[in-house]
């Protein structure tokens, strides 16, 4: 019997170094790998500090990586990058903080190549960029994070492809501002539209600041991002109240027109 337990543990070892190996060639390539690997045994040889409940803890990798000179995202010249998403969970707002990550790292100026939505309501998401240095793992691992997100895997060919797979059954928006019952917010002059989480809420009241000339657009979603209802002013408000519809998660407002016209703020204050 302990012989049995003693041969389960070691084929453990084996079988989590393994896949931590092959986890690492995917992340710097198979040529890296290759020139590096005496280097990359030494690093990785506690390598059960590299997992967390039993999966690849990819942020600790990755730093381990990058501190080491091992993963190079820098090219030698502006070329076309292609990066891959996959996400098998909440669509809408999986792609919204993929998006706001993006932007979070500086990345406004790309396209969609492709987009998949599969019949196991997996998506399969393509953007091209052209860049001088490919989206660094670690910094977009940590902007994930933030919101509850976890890479799951990736793989690199040849430093201009790039496939993420992202676990966001677990996500939250961090920018959106969390209003309890009966709070007031004063929001200062947008930069984006105010996007807030609402939590078993009614009423919604919106006041106007002094010098704006607001136009209202209000969008009222559930927790996955599902539009709810959108509420469209054509005239100028000084204060709004509406219902806040039932599974109401999420409430975006901004101005029809320009945010410009709310440079101001808004102060906001959520009812039951």
């Amino acid at each position: 019997m302990i012989k049995k337990l003693s041969l389960i543990f070691i084929s453990a070892i084996i079988l989590n170094a393994s896949t931590l190996d092959e986890k690492i060639q995917n992340i710097i390539g198979y040529q890296e790998f290759n020139e590096n690997r005496s280097l990359i045994e030494y690093l990785f040889q506690n390598d059960s500090a590299y997992y967390a409940n039993g999966s690849i803890n990819y942020i600790a990798v990755i730093e381990k990586l990058k501190d080491n000179g091992l993963l190079k995202v820098v090219l030698n010249k502006p070329q076309d990058i292609s990066i891959t998403f996959k996400i098998s969970d909440d669509a809408i707002k999986s792609m919204k903080i993929i998006s706001d990550s993006l932007t979070a790292l500086g990345y406004y100026h790309y396209f969609t190549k492709d987009l998949i939505y599969d019949d196991n309501k997996t998506i399969t998401w393509t953007i091209n960029l052209k860049t001088e240095a490919a989206i660094d793992p670690l910094m977009l691992s940590k902007e994930l994070a933030k919101n509850n997100c976890r890479f799951v895997d990736i793989k690199q060919e040849g430093y201009t492809k790039w496939m993420y797979k992202i676990d966001t059954s677990n996500s939250t928006l961090s920018n959106a501002y969390n209003i309890t019952n009966n709070e007031r917010v004063d929001f200062r002059k947008p930069l984006t539209p105010y996007f807030i989480k609402v939590d078993n809420a009614n009423i919604i009241e919106i006041h106007s600041k002094y010098g704006n000339h607001w136009f209202p657009q209000i969008v009222f979603y559930d927790k996955h991002l599902n539009i709810l209802n959108i509420v469209k002013e054509n005239e100028r408000k000084d204060s709004l109240q509406l219902e806040i519809p039932e599974e109401t998660n999420y409430i975006k407002i901004e101005d029809i027109y320009t945010l410009a016209n709310i440079k101001r703020g808004l102060s906001v204050i959520i009812k039951e």
